[in-house]
C-alpha cells in the first residue's frame, strides 16, 4: 500500500477513536444527575464537545481512562468549556490550564459525597 494511503487510514483510525471517545465521554456525561443537560443551550453543547475533543487530544489514553465523566456538574462543564476556549488560543496548552482540567474531571466526586467515581 502507498504511504499516503496508509497515513490516511491511520488519521482516520485516529479520528474515529477519538470521536468514539468524545461521544462516549457526552453519553456519560448526559446522564449524569448533576449536569442539568437540559438546561445547557446548543452552544454549551457545542463548547463542551470541542472541550472535550481538545482534551482528548492533548491527554493521552490511559489518563482520559480516569475521568470521571458521570459526575460532572453544570458548573464542571461551564468551567471545563471556558477553560478550554481560553487555552484553545495558545500554542500549548499551559500546566495550569490542564491541572484545571484535571482537577475538575480527577476529583469531581469529591465536590459531591452522594456522587459515585464511576468513570
Amino acid at each position: 500500500m502507498p504511504r499516503s494511503t496508509d497515513d490516511n487510514l491511520g488519521r482516520r483510525r485516529y479520528l474515529l477513536h477519538r470521536d468514539k471517545a468524545v461521544e462516549h465521554a457526552l453519553e456519560r456525561i448526559r446522564r449524569a444527575p448533576h449536569a442539568e443537560w437540559a438546561t445547557l443551550t446548543p452552544q454549551e453543547h457545542a463548547g463542551l464537545r470541542a472541550a472535550l475533543t481538545e482534551i482528548w487530544e492533548n491527554c493521552g489514553k490511559d489518563r482520559w481512562q480516569q475521568y470521571c465523566f458521570s459526575t460532572v456538574s453544570k458548573s464542571d462543564i461551564l468551567k471545563l468549556i471556558s477553560i478550554v476556549a481560553e487555552a484553545k488560543g495558545h500554542f500549548h496548552h499551559s500546566c495550569e490550564n490542564r491541572d484545571a482540567v484535571e482537577k475538575i474531571l480527577l476529583t469531581c466526586s469529591i465536590d459531591n459525597p452522594n456522587h459515585s467515581n464511576n468513570h
